[in-house]
Protein backbone atom coordinates (compact mmCIF):
# COMPACT_ATOMS: atom_id res chain seq x y z
CA UNK A 1 0.00 0.00 0.00
CA UNK A 2 1.32 3.48 -0.79
CA UNK A 3 0.38 6.72 0.84
CA UNK A 4 0.83 9.68 -1.51
CA UNK A 5 2.16 12.99 -0.17
CA UNK A 6 1.51 15.87 -2.61
CA UNK A 7 3.61 19.02 -2.69
CA UNK A 8 0.91 21.67 -2.94
CA UNK A 9 2.55 24.95 -1.86
CA UNK A 10 2.77 26.36 -5.39
CA UNK A 11 -0.82 25.41 -6.08
CA UNK A 12 -1.91 27.31 -2.97
CA UNK A 13 0.05 30.38 -4.14
CA UNK A 14 -1.98 30.42 -7.37
CA UNK A 15 -5.21 29.90 -5.44
CA UNK A 16 -4.55 32.68 -2.92
CA UNK A 17 -3.00 35.35 -5.14
CA UNK A 18 -4.43 34.60 -8.55
CA UNK A 19 -2.58 34.89 -11.89
CA UNK A 20 0.34 37.27 -12.41
CA UNK A 21 3.15 38.03 -14.82
CA UNK A 22 5.02 35.18 -13.15
CA UNK A 23 2.42 32.66 -14.35
CA UNK A 24 4.82 31.12 -16.83
CA UNK A 25 7.47 30.58 -14.15
CA UNK A 26 4.86 29.07 -11.80
CA UNK A 27 3.74 26.70 -14.55
CA UNK A 28 7.31 25.55 -15.02
CA UNK A 29 7.73 25.08 -11.27
CA UNK A 30 4.50 23.13 -11.09
CA UNK A 31 5.71 20.86 -13.84
CA UNK A 32 8.85 20.23 -11.80
CA UNK A 33 6.84 19.37 -8.67
CA UNK A 34 7.13 15.64 -8.05
CA UNK A 35 4.76 13.44 -6.17
CA UNK A 36 6.65 12.19 -3.15
CA UNK A 37 5.75 8.75 -1.93
CA UNK A 38 6.08 7.31 1.52
CA UNK A 39 6.40 3.60 0.93
CA UNK A 40 4.06 1.77 3.27
CA UNK A 41 4.56 -1.62 1.69
CA UNK A 42 5.23 -4.11 4.53
CA UNK A 43 8.92 -4.93 4.71
CA UNK A 44 10.96 -7.48 6.59
CA UNK A 45 13.45 -6.45 9.22
CA UNK A 46 13.75 -4.05 12.10
CA UNK A 47 13.65 -4.35 15.86
CA UNK A 48 11.17 -3.13 18.48
CA UNK A 49 11.09 -3.10 22.27
CA UNK A 50 8.13 -4.00 24.45
CA UNK A 51 8.04 -4.13 28.23
CA UNK A 52 7.13 -6.84 30.72
CA UNK A 53 6.81 -6.46 34.48
CA UNK A 54 9.25 -8.48 36.59
CA UNK A 55 8.27 -12.14 36.86
CA UNK A 56 9.22 -15.33 38.71
CA UNK A 57 9.31 -17.88 35.91
CA UNK A 58 9.37 -18.06 32.12
CA UNK A 59 7.18 -21.17 32.16
CA UNK A 60 3.92 -19.95 30.56
CA UNK A 61 1.73 -22.31 32.61
CA UNK A 62 3.32 -21.36 35.94
CA UNK A 63 3.75 -17.64 35.27
CA UNK A 64 1.20 -15.31 36.90
CA UNK A 65 2.46 -11.97 35.54
CA UNK A 66 -0.05 -10.82 32.90
CA UNK A 67 2.32 -8.67 30.82
CA UNK A 68 4.70 -11.63 30.43
CA UNK A 69 1.78 -13.93 29.64
CA UNK A 70 0.86 -11.57 26.77
CA UNK A 71 4.44 -11.44 25.46
CA UNK A 72 4.93 -15.22 25.67
CA UNK A 73 2.09 -15.65 23.17
CA UNK A 74 4.75 -14.62 20.62
CA UNK A 75 6.83 -17.64 21.70
CA UNK A 76 4.28 -20.38 22.51
CA UNK A 77 1.26 -21.31 20.40
CA UNK A 78 -2.01 -22.84 21.59
CA UNK A 79 -4.58 -25.14 19.98
CA UNK A 80 -7.05 -22.26 19.58
CA UNK A 81 -6.79 -18.49 19.93
CA UNK A 82 -9.18 -15.61 20.63
CA UNK A 83 -9.64 -13.07 17.83
CA UNK A 84 -10.30 -9.33 18.12
CA UNK A 85 -14.04 -9.98 18.54
CA UNK A 86 -13.46 -12.53 21.31
CA UNK A 87 -14.46 -15.41 19.06
CA UNK A 88 -12.44 -18.65 18.98
CA UNK A 89 -10.41 -19.77 15.95
CA UNK A 90 -7.89 -22.60 15.31
CA UNK A 91 -4.14 -22.04 15.64
CA UNK A 92 -2.17 -25.30 15.91
CA UNK A 93 -5.33 -27.10 14.79
CA UNK A 94 -5.88 -28.05 11.13
CA UNK A 95 -9.42 -29.34 11.66
CA UNK A 96 -11.62 -30.63 14.46
CA UNK A 97 -14.89 -32.47 15.04
CA UNK A 98 -17.06 -32.30 18.14
CA UNK A 99 -19.03 -35.53 18.66
CA UNK A 100 -22.81 -35.37 18.37
CA UNK A 101 -23.27 -35.94 22.08
CA UNK A 102 -20.65 -33.27 22.88
CA UNK A 103 -18.63 -35.74 24.96
CA UNK A 104 -15.47 -35.80 22.85
CA UNK A 105 -13.47 -33.58 20.52
CA UNK A 106 -11.30 -34.96 17.73
CA UNK A 107 -8.42 -32.73 16.67
CA UNK A 108 -5.96 -32.99 13.79
CA UNK A 109 -2.86 -30.83 14.06
CA UNK A 110 -1.42 -28.79 11.20
CA UNK A 111 1.43 -30.37 9.29
CA UNK A 112 5.12 -29.68 9.86
CA UNK A 113 4.87 -27.79 13.15
CA UNK A 114 8.26 -27.78 14.85
CA UNK A 115 9.58 -26.71 18.19
CA UNK A 116 12.30 -24.07 18.10
CA UNK A 117 14.97 -26.78 18.49
CA UNK A 118 13.73 -28.54 15.34
CA UNK A 119 11.84 -31.40 17.01
CA UNK A 120 8.34 -31.99 15.62
CA UNK A 121 5.32 -30.94 17.71
CA UNK A 122 2.99 -33.92 18.16
CA UNK A 123 -0.18 -35.11 19.83
CA UNK A 124 2.01 -36.42 22.67
CA UNK A 125 3.01 -32.81 23.47
CA UNK A 126 -0.67 -31.85 23.72
CA UNK A 127 -1.40 -34.86 25.94
CA UNK A 128 1.61 -34.01 28.15
CA UNK A 129 0.56 -30.34 28.47
CA UNK A 130 -3.03 -31.17 29.40
CA UNK A 131 -2.01 -33.79 31.95
CA UNK A 132 0.56 -31.39 33.42
CA UNK A 133 -1.84 -28.44 33.59
CA UNK A 134 -4.45 -30.51 35.41
CA UNK A 135 -1.90 -30.92 38.25
CA UNK A 136 -1.00 -27.20 38.45
CA UNK A 137 -3.70 -25.92 40.82
CA UNK A 138 -2.19 -22.42 41.00
CA UNK A 139 -1.91 -21.91 37.25
CA UNK A 140 -4.26 -19.27 35.85
CA UNK A 141 -5.01 -21.71 33.02
CA UNK A 142 -5.87 -24.66 35.30
CA UNK A 143 -9.67 -23.98 35.53
CA UNK A 144 -9.95 -24.32 31.75
CA UNK A 145 -9.54 -28.08 32.10
CA UNK A 146 -12.21 -28.73 34.75
CA UNK A 147 -14.34 -30.58 32.20
CA UNK A 148 -11.52 -32.60 30.58
CA UNK A 149 -11.43 -36.28 31.49
CA UNK A 150 -8.51 -37.52 29.36
CA UNK A 151 -6.64 -37.34 26.06
CA UNK A 152 -6.56 -40.28 23.67
CA UNK A 153 -3.62 -40.13 21.25
CA UNK A 154 -4.52 -41.63 17.84
CA UNK A 155 -1.36 -40.67 15.93
CA UNK A 156 1.38 -38.05 16.00
CA UNK A 157 -1.04 -35.50 14.57
CA UNK A 158 -4.47 -36.75 15.70
CA UNK A 159 -6.05 -37.16 19.13
CA UNK A 160 -9.36 -37.16 21.00
CA UNK A 161 -10.15 -35.08 24.08
CA UNK A 162 -12.80 -36.78 26.23
CA UNK A 163 -15.00 -34.62 28.48
CA UNK A 164 -16.74 -35.28 31.77
CA UNK A 165 -19.90 -33.56 30.54
CA UNK A 166 -21.32 -32.24 27.30
CA UNK A 167 -20.49 -28.51 27.14
CA UNK A 168 -21.01 -26.20 24.18
CA UNK A 169 -18.07 -23.92 25.09
CA UNK A 170 -15.49 -26.71 25.03
CA UNK A 171 -13.37 -25.18 22.25
CA UNK A 172 -13.02 -21.88 24.09
CA UNK A 173 -11.11 -23.64 26.87
CA UNK A 174 -8.15 -24.77 24.72
CA UNK A 175 -6.37 -21.42 24.61
CA UNK A 176 -3.46 -22.29 26.89
CA UNK A 177 0.10 -22.65 25.53
CA UNK A 178 1.30 -26.11 24.50
CA UNK A 179 4.67 -27.11 26.00
CA UNK A 180 7.37 -29.48 24.67
CA UNK A 181 7.25 -32.89 26.30
CA UNK A 182 10.83 -33.71 25.31
CA UNK A 183 12.07 -30.72 27.31
CA UNK A 184 9.91 -30.90 30.44
CA UNK A 185 8.80 -34.49 30.99
CA UNK A 186 10.06 -35.90 34.29
CA UNK A 187 10.99 -32.52 35.79
CA UNK A 188 9.75 -31.41 39.20
CA UNK A 189 7.59 -28.28 39.43
CA UNK A 190 10.57 -26.34 40.80
CA UNK A 191 12.75 -27.43 37.89
CA UNK A 192 10.00 -26.48 35.46
CA UNK A 193 10.26 -22.91 36.77
CA UNK A 194 13.93 -22.57 35.82
CA UNK A 195 14.45 -20.28 32.84
CA UNK A 196 16.90 -22.74 31.24
CA UNK A 197 14.06 -25.25 30.85
CA UNK A 198 11.71 -22.75 29.21
CA UNK A 199 13.50 -21.45 26.15
CA UNK A 200 11.77 -23.64 23.54
CA UNK A 201 8.34 -22.85 22.10
CA UNK A 202 6.58 -23.29 18.76
CA UNK A 203 5.54 -19.69 18.08
CA UNK A 204 6.58 -17.02 15.58
CA UNK A 205 9.54 -15.91 17.74
CA UNK A 206 12.38 -17.82 19.43
CA UNK A 207 14.03 -16.85 22.70
CA UNK A 208 17.57 -15.90 21.72
CA UNK A 209 18.97 -14.49 24.96
CA UNK A 210 17.81 -13.90 28.53
CA UNK A 211 19.48 -11.48 30.93
CA UNK A 212 17.85 -11.86 34.33
CA UNK A 213 15.95 -8.74 35.45
CA UNK A 214 17.10 -6.91 32.30
CA UNK A 215 15.69 -8.24 29.05
CA UNK A 216 14.68 -11.19 26.87
CA UNK A 217 15.69 -11.07 23.23
CA UNK A 218 13.42 -12.74 20.68
CA UNK A 219 14.30 -13.50 17.06
CA UNK A 220 11.98 -14.40 14.21
CA UNK A 221 11.32 -18.12 13.77
CA UNK A 222 12.27 -18.68 10.12
CA UNK A 223 10.76 -22.19 10.24
CA UNK A 224 7.36 -21.02 11.49
CA UNK A 225 4.48 -23.10 10.15
CA UNK A 226 2.10 -20.13 9.87
CA UNK A 227 2.47 -16.60 8.50
CA UNK A 228 5.88 -15.29 9.52
CA UNK A 229 6.17 -11.85 11.15
CA UNK A 230 7.89 -8.97 9.34
CA UNK A 231 9.84 -7.77 12.38
CA UNK A 232 13.20 -9.53 12.87
CA UNK A 233 13.82 -8.94 16.55
CA UNK A 234 11.81 -8.10 19.66
CA UNK A 235 13.36 -7.16 22.98
CA UNK A 236 11.25 -7.72 26.09
CA UNK A 237 12.51 -5.08 28.51
CA UNK A 238 11.96 -6.18 32.12
CA UNK A 239 10.63 -3.36 34.35
CA UNK A 240 9.61 -3.24 38.03
CA UNK A 241 5.95 -2.22 37.66
CA UNK A 242 3.13 -0.86 35.50
CA UNK A 243 4.18 2.75 36.10
CA UNK A 244 7.62 2.01 34.69
CA UNK A 245 5.99 0.47 31.60
CA UNK A 246 4.10 3.70 30.91
CA UNK A 247 7.17 5.88 31.55
CA UNK A 248 9.24 3.88 29.08
CA UNK A 249 6.78 4.21 26.22
CA UNK A 250 6.59 7.97 26.81
CA UNK A 251 10.40 8.25 26.78
CA UNK A 252 10.55 6.11 23.58
CA UNK A 253 12.56 3.36 25.31
CA UNK A 254 9.82 0.90 24.33
CA UNK A 255 7.54 0.90 21.33
CA UNK A 256 4.24 -0.74 22.39
CA UNK A 257 2.40 -0.46 25.71
CA UNK A 258 -1.11 -1.01 27.00
CA UNK A 259 -2.32 2.19 28.70
CA UNK A 260 -5.39 2.24 30.94
CA UNK A 261 -6.12 5.95 30.58
CA UNK A 262 -4.97 8.30 27.84
CA UNK A 263 -4.25 11.80 29.13
CA UNK A 264 -4.68 14.54 26.52
CA UNK A 265 -1.35 15.59 25.01
CA UNK A 266 0.62 12.79 26.67
CA UNK A 267 1.10 10.91 23.39
CA UNK A 268 1.53 13.44 20.53
CA UNK A 269 0.40 12.19 17.11
CA UNK A 270 3.79 12.94 15.54
CA UNK A 271 5.33 10.20 17.69
CA UNK A 272 2.54 7.82 18.70
CA UNK A 273 -0.52 6.01 17.40
CA UNK A 274 -3.36 4.90 19.69
CA UNK A 275 -4.88 1.51 18.94
CA UNK A 276 -8.26 1.43 20.66
CA UNK A 277 -9.88 -1.96 21.13
CA UNK A 278 -12.86 -3.44 22.97
CA UNK A 279 -11.84 -4.55 26.44
CA UNK A 280 -13.54 -6.90 28.87
CA UNK A 281 -14.47 -4.48 31.65
CA UNK A 282 -18.26 -4.41 31.98
CA UNK A 283 -20.22 -1.78 33.93
CA UNK A 284 -23.72 -2.49 35.24
CA UNK A 285 -26.30 -1.71 37.90
CA UNK A 286 -27.02 -4.61 40.25
CA UNK A 287 -30.57 -4.84 41.64
CA UNK A 288 -31.53 -6.24 45.04
CA UNK A 289 -34.58 -8.44 44.55
CA UNK A 290 -35.32 -8.44 48.27
CA UNK A 291 -36.82 -5.00 47.58
CA UNK A 292 -40.55 -5.33 46.77
CA UNK A 293 -40.43 -2.55 44.17
CA UNK A 294 -37.53 -4.16 42.30
CA UNK A 295 -39.51 -7.40 42.14
CA UNK A 296 -42.03 -5.51 39.97
CA UNK A 297 -41.05 -5.69 36.27
CA UNK A 298 -42.72 -2.30 35.71
CA UNK A 299 -40.35 -0.67 38.19
CA UNK A 300 -37.32 -2.36 36.63
CA UNK A 301 -38.40 -1.17 33.17
CA UNK A 302 -38.84 2.33 34.59
CA UNK A 303 -35.29 2.20 35.94
CA UNK A 304 -33.98 0.99 32.58
CA UNK A 305 -35.64 3.78 30.58
CA UNK A 306 -34.65 6.41 33.18
CA UNK A 307 -30.91 5.84 32.87
CA UNK A 308 -29.26 7.68 29.99
CA UNK A 309 -26.52 5.20 29.18
CA UNK A 310 -25.27 7.16 26.17
CA UNK A 311 -24.79 10.20 28.38
CA UNK A 312 -22.85 8.08 30.89
CA UNK A 313 -20.66 6.77 28.07
CA UNK A 314 -20.05 10.27 26.74
CA UNK A 315 -19.69 12.28 29.97
CA UNK A 316 -17.94 9.71 32.15
CA UNK A 317 -15.99 7.56 29.67
CA UNK A 318 -15.55 10.13 26.86
CA UNK A 319 -17.18 7.70 24.39
CA UNK A 320 -14.50 5.09 25.01
CA UNK A 321 -16.72 2.03 24.99
CA UNK A 322 -19.98 0.49 23.79
CA UNK A 323 -23.43 0.59 25.37
CA UNK A 324 -24.55 -3.05 25.58
CA UNK A 325 -27.81 -4.86 26.37
CA UNK A 326 -26.05 -7.94 27.74
CA UNK A 327 -22.65 -8.61 29.38
CA UNK A 328 -20.89 -9.57 26.16
CA UNK A 329 -18.59 -8.01 23.59
CA UNK A 330 -20.86 -6.30 21.07
CA UNK A 331 -18.81 -7.67 18.15
CA UNK A 332 -19.01 -11.27 19.34
CA UNK A 333 -20.87 -13.68 17.08
CA UNK A 334 -22.98 -14.52 20.14
CA UNK A 335 -24.18 -10.94 20.66
CA UNK A 336 -27.80 -10.62 19.54
CA UNK A 337 -27.58 -8.09 16.69
CA UNK A 338 -31.38 -7.98 16.46
CA UNK A 339 -31.76 -6.96 20.09
CA UNK A 340 -33.22 -3.48 20.10
CA UNK A 341 -31.10 -1.03 22.07
CA UNK A 342 -33.10 0.53 24.91
CA UNK A 343 -32.77 4.30 24.65
CA UNK A 344 -33.28 6.85 27.40
CA UNK A 345 -36.96 7.81 27.48
CA UNK A 346 -38.27 9.65 30.53
CA UNK A 347 -41.87 9.55 29.26
CA UNK A 348 -41.80 5.77 28.92
CA UNK A 349 -40.31 5.48 32.38
CA UNK A 350 -43.16 7.56 33.83
CA UNK A 351 -45.74 5.36 32.09
CA UNK A 352 -44.26 2.26 33.75
CA UNK A 353 -44.38 4.07 37.11
CA UNK A 354 -48.04 5.11 36.77
CA UNK A 355 -49.45 2.00 38.39
CA UNK A 356 -46.81 1.81 41.10
CA UNK A 357 -47.38 3.47 44.44
CA UNK A 358 -43.91 4.61 45.48
CA UNK A 359 -45.31 6.32 48.59
CA UNK A 360 -42.34 7.79 50.45
CA UNK A 361 -39.89 5.20 49.14
CA UNK A 362 -36.25 6.09 48.86
CA UNK A 363 -33.69 3.86 47.19
CA UNK A 364 -30.09 3.36 48.27
CA UNK A 365 -27.54 3.34 45.47
CA UNK A 366 -24.21 2.09 46.79
CA UNK A 367 -20.94 2.88 45.03
CA UNK A 368 -17.21 2.60 45.66
CA UNK A 369 -16.04 6.03 46.79
CA UNK A 370 -12.55 5.34 45.40
CA UNK A 371 -13.81 4.77 41.85
CA UNK A 372 -14.25 8.28 40.44
CA UNK A 373 -15.90 7.09 37.22
CA UNK A 374 -18.57 5.15 39.08
CA UNK A 375 -19.12 8.08 41.43
CA UNK A 376 -19.92 10.22 38.38
CA UNK A 377 -22.20 7.45 37.09
CA UNK A 378 -24.00 7.37 40.44
CA UNK A 379 -24.84 11.06 40.49
CA UNK A 380 -25.89 11.10 36.84
CA UNK A 381 -28.24 8.20 37.60
CA UNK A 382 -29.52 9.93 40.74
CA UNK A 383 -30.42 13.02 38.67
CA UNK A 384 -32.15 11.07 35.90
CA UNK A 385 -34.13 8.94 38.35
CA UNK A 386 -35.18 12.05 40.27
CA UNK A 387 -36.48 13.52 37.01
CA UNK A 388 -39.04 10.70 36.72
CA UNK A 389 -40.01 10.75 40.40
CA UNK A 390 -37.73 8.10 41.91
CA UNK A 391 -36.02 9.32 45.06
CA UNK A 392 -32.44 8.08 45.32
CA UNK A 393 -29.75 8.39 47.96
CA UNK A 394 -26.19 7.80 46.79
CA UNK A 395 -24.18 6.02 49.48
CA UNK A 396 -20.42 6.23 48.99
CA UNK A 397 -18.58 3.30 50.56
CA UNK A 398 -15.02 2.05 50.87
CA UNK A 399 -14.17 -1.05 48.85
CA UNK A 400 -14.45 -3.28 51.92
CA UNK A 401 -17.74 -1.75 53.05
CA UNK A 402 -19.15 -2.06 49.53
CA UNK A 403 -18.29 -5.77 49.47
CA UNK A 404 -20.01 -6.22 52.83
CA UNK A 405 -23.09 -4.31 51.63
CA UNK A 406 -23.31 -6.54 48.53
CA UNK A 407 -22.86 -9.76 50.52
CA UNK A 408 -25.41 -8.67 53.15
CA UNK A 409 -27.83 -7.36 50.49
CA UNK A 410 -27.75 -3.96 52.23
CA UNK A 411 -28.57 -1.94 49.13
CA UNK A 412 -31.29 -1.37 46.53
CA UNK A 413 -29.11 -0.56 43.55
CA UNK A 414 -25.34 -1.03 43.30
CA UNK A 415 -22.98 0.40 40.71
CA UNK A 416 -20.54 -2.37 39.94
CA UNK A 417 -18.26 -3.77 37.30
CA UNK A 418 -16.81 -7.13 36.51
CA UNK A 419 -14.24 -8.56 34.17
CA UNK A 420 -15.95 -10.60 31.49
CA UNK A 421 -14.41 -14.07 31.18
CA UNK A 422 -12.71 -15.12 27.94
CA UNK A 423 -15.01 -18.15 27.81
CA UNK A 424 -18.44 -16.49 27.27
CA UNK A 425 -20.35 -18.87 29.52
CA UNK A 426 -23.40 -16.83 30.69
CA UNK A 427 -23.63 -18.66 34.01
CA UNK A 428 -20.99 -16.24 35.22
CA UNK A 429 -23.59 -13.46 35.12
CA UNK A 430 -26.03 -15.20 37.45
CA UNK A 431 -24.02 -17.44 39.79
CA UNK A 432 -22.34 -14.80 41.93
CA UNK A 433 -22.90 -12.58 44.95
CA UNK A 434 -23.94 -9.63 42.77
CA UNK A 435 -27.46 -10.90 42.25
CA UNK A 436 -30.26 -12.66 44.13
CA UNK A 437 -32.42 -12.86 41.02
CA UNK A 438 -34.01 -16.28 40.63
CA UNK A 439 -35.81 -17.26 37.46
CA UNK A 440 -36.39 -20.84 36.36
CA UNK A 441 -36.75 -19.70 32.75
CA UNK A 442 -33.22 -18.26 32.81
CA UNK A 443 -31.89 -21.54 34.18
CA UNK A 444 -33.68 -23.49 31.45
CA UNK A 445 -32.38 -21.18 28.72
CA UNK A 446 -28.81 -21.39 30.04
CA UNK A 447 -28.94 -25.16 30.22
CA UNK A 448 -30.29 -25.24 26.67
CA UNK A 449 -27.39 -23.03 25.57
CA UNK A 450 -24.56 -24.94 27.22
CA UNK A 451 -25.99 -28.20 25.83
CA UNK A 452 -26.14 -26.94 22.22
CA UNK A 453 -24.93 -29.49 19.68
CA UNK A 454 -23.84 -27.13 16.90
CA UNK A 455 -22.45 -23.62 16.50
CA UNK A 456 -25.60 -22.36 14.77
CA UNK A 457 -27.74 -23.82 17.53
CA UNK A 458 -25.48 -22.23 20.16
CA UNK A 459 -25.81 -18.79 18.56
CA UNK A 460 -29.59 -19.18 18.33
CA UNK A 461 -29.87 -20.26 21.97
CA UNK A 462 -27.54 -17.48 23.15
CA UNK A 463 -29.68 -14.93 21.30
CA UNK A 464 -32.82 -16.35 22.89
CA UNK A 465 -31.29 -15.98 26.36
CA UNK A 466 -30.22 -12.40 25.65
CA UNK A 467 -33.70 -11.49 24.46
CA UNK A 468 -35.32 -12.95 27.58
CA UNK A 469 -32.88 -11.20 29.90
CA UNK A 470 -33.38 -7.89 28.09
CA UNK A 471 -37.15 -8.18 28.53
CA UNK A 472 -36.98 -9.12 32.21
CA UNK A 473 -34.17 -6.82 33.44
CA UNK A 474 -32.44 -8.88 36.17
CA UNK A 475 -29.72 -6.20 36.12
CA UNK A 476 -29.14 -3.06 34.07
CA UNK A 477 -26.31 -3.31 31.57
CA UNK A 478 -24.46 -0.06 31.02
CA UNK A 479 -21.40 -0.53 28.81
CA UNK A 480 -18.19 -2.37 27.99
CA UNK A 481 -15.14 -0.12 28.17
CA UNK A 482 -12.51 0.32 25.46
CA UNK A 483 -8.81 -0.22 26.14
CA UNK A 484 -5.81 1.49 24.58
CA UNK A 485 -2.58 0.24 23.11
CA UNK A 486 -0.02 2.97 22.44
CA UNK A 487 2.45 2.36 19.60
CA UNK A 488 5.49 4.30 18.47
CA UNK A 489 4.38 5.48 15.03
CA UNK A 490 7.43 3.96 13.38
CA UNK A 491 5.31 0.79 13.65
CA UNK A 492 2.93 0.39 10.71
CA UNK A 493 0.16 -2.08 10.06
CA UNK A 494 -2.58 -2.99 12.50
CA UNK A 495 -2.71 -5.12 15.62
CA UNK A 496 -6.03 -6.87 16.27
CA UNK A 497 -5.73 -6.57 20.05
CA UNK A 498 -8.00 -8.06 22.68
CA UNK A 499 -7.64 -8.44 26.45
CA UNK A 500 -6.51 -12.03 26.12
CA UNK A 501 -3.74 -11.10 23.67
CA UNK A 502 -2.87 -7.45 23.05
CA UNK A 503 -0.32 -8.64 20.45
CA UNK A 504 -2.90 -10.53 18.40
CA UNK A 505 -2.03 -9.92 14.73
CA UNK A 506 1.65 -9.19 15.49
CA UNK A 507 2.59 -10.85 12.20
CA UNK A 508 0.87 -7.98 10.34
CA UNK A 509 2.91 -5.08 11.75
CA UNK A 510 6.31 -3.84 10.56
CA UNK A 511 8.84 -1.09 11.15
CA UNK A 512 8.92 1.84 8.70
CA UNK A 513 12.45 3.01 9.53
Amino acid sequence: MKKIKIIFLLIMVVFLFGCSKDDTKIDVDLQKAILQEEDLTPKNGGKINISVVEFRTLNPLLNNEKSLDQALKLVYDSLFVVDENYNIKPKLVKDYTLSQDGMSLNINLKDNIRWHDGVGLTSQDVEFTINLLKTLDKSTYNPLLDNVSRVEVLSDTSFNIVFNNSYSFSLENFIFPILPKHRLAGLSTDDMKLYSNNLIGSGMYKIDKYEKRKYIDLVRNEDYYDKKPYIDKVRLVIVPDKEAEESMIISLETDICKIDKIISGEFPAKRFDINKYTGNEYEFVALNFDNQYIQDINFRKALLYSIDRKKILKDVYLDNGDVVEFPLNKKSKYYNKELKAVKYDADKAKKYLKNINLEEAQFRVVVNQENLERLKEAYLIKTSLSDVGIDVEVVELSGEDLTNAINNKDYDLALLGWTLPIVPDPRFNFNNSFTNYNDDNVNILIQKLISSNSESEKIQNYNELEKYVSNNVPFISLLVKDKNLVLNNKIKGKLDSNEFNVYNGFENIYVSE
